[in-house]
């Protein structure tokens, strides 16, 4: 595992529960779109020849291994977010750092951060990689090393867990570039003393309420602007178009980012 370290780190480390009654987000509605494996591109000589012998290695691995439900490349918490507690900003951000630095899918990462004396040794052994071990625990470790390559192969991290009791959430989140891709660039163009591109990502993310229904929200960010677009059933079109300029105002003035308006449609029949 430790020569995918340096690909792990590329990634960006935000931030997921199971709910059979919640399905999927549908690919067809998905904005990420797949990015091209680099056996497709001509942008790389040797350094893609390089990348594509990592891709079929990746792709070798997980075709010796049993058939898993999609779910299982999913960040999962083992208990609703917020609990009982109310919905808050702060506490939230705080629960969902921590859910997916602690899901081990960035382990390797962590270790390098306490061998450079940058994390403590505490944080690196709250990972379930150090929770358990034998038999019984490693499931769990194969469900992991799944997750990781999954992230490395696709560039997508998946997350799915509830809120409160039955509020599920779920978030894809995934950069314009893939990070392989990416890292590569960034290294053609120090050598040439410019610097690395500004990141720009994708995300999707569906939240699903007993009682209110289903809202999804589509989101670009890329040089500090940010493009969003809300859908939602019929009745909440009205009073979320009346709420977006407040949402607006408040990423501009905590968030710090450039954004104009926020669009809001019906959601479409499926």
């Amino acid at each position: 595992m430790s020569s995918i370290t340096p690909l792990l780190d590329t990634l960006v480390q935000h931030v997921a529960k199971q709910r059979a009654v919640v399905d999927l987000l549908p690919r067809h509605t998905l904005p990420v779109t797949p990015i091209p494996s680099p056996a497709s591109t001509t942008e790389f000589s040797q350094a893609g020849q390089q990348l594509l012998r990592l891709a079929t290695l990746i792709q070798t691995f997980q075709q010796q291994q049993p058939p898993t439900p999609p779910t299982a490349n999913f960040i999962q918490s083992t208990a609703p977010l917020l609990g009982d507690a109310k919905l808050d900003v702060l506490t939230l951000v705080s629960r969902l750092q921590q859910l997916v630095k602690n899901s081990g899918i960035f382990y390797e990462s962590a270790v390098a951060r306490w061998a450079a004396d940058k994390l403590p040794f505490s944080e690196v052994r709250q990972q379930p990689q150090n929770l358990g071990t034998g038999a019984a625990h490693a499931p769990k470790i194969q469900q992991i090393l799944g997750q990781q390559l999954d992230l490395l192969q696709t560039g997508v991290l998946r997350m799915e867990f509830e809120l409160w009791p039955q509020a599920v959430l779920q978030w894809l989140v995934q950069p314009d570039v893939h990070p392989l891709v990416q890292r590569w660039r960034d290294e053609q163009r120090r050598k040439q003393g410019e610097p690395p591109e500004p990141p720009a990502w994708q995300s999707e993310l569906k939240l699903t309420v007993p009682g209110l229904g289903e809202l999804r929200a589509q989101m670009h960010l890329g040089e500090q602007q940010l493009n969003m677009q809300l859908q939602c059933a019929e009745p909440w079109v009205e009073p979320i178009q009346q709420a977006a300029p407040t949402l607006v105002q408040r990423l501009r003035d905590n968030v710090g980012v450039s954004i104009t308006e926020i669009t809001v449609l019906r959601l479409p029949h499926e």
